[in-house]
């Protein structure tokens, strides 16, 4: 990524997250970088192994 064109600042480093959604093409985030410009960010669903995931707890006797 680039960095923002009206300060300078790395878009790698986001600032301060407004708000993030779900959809049906990904994550949808709305950012503000430091200098106060807006940003929409899309990131698409990809295939990929699950993240974590947990073996259940087993029964107490």
């Amino acid at each position: 990524m680039e960095d923002c064109p009206r300060c300078g600042w790395p878009r790698s480093e986001v600032y301060e997250v407004l708000s993030r959604h779900l959809t049906s093409e990904g994550v949808v985030t709305y950012t503000r970088c430091a200098c106060g410009e807006l940003e929409v960010r899309v990131q698409p669903f990809a295939p990929g192994a699950v993240a974590g995931a947990a073996d259940p707890p087993e029964p107490r006797r």
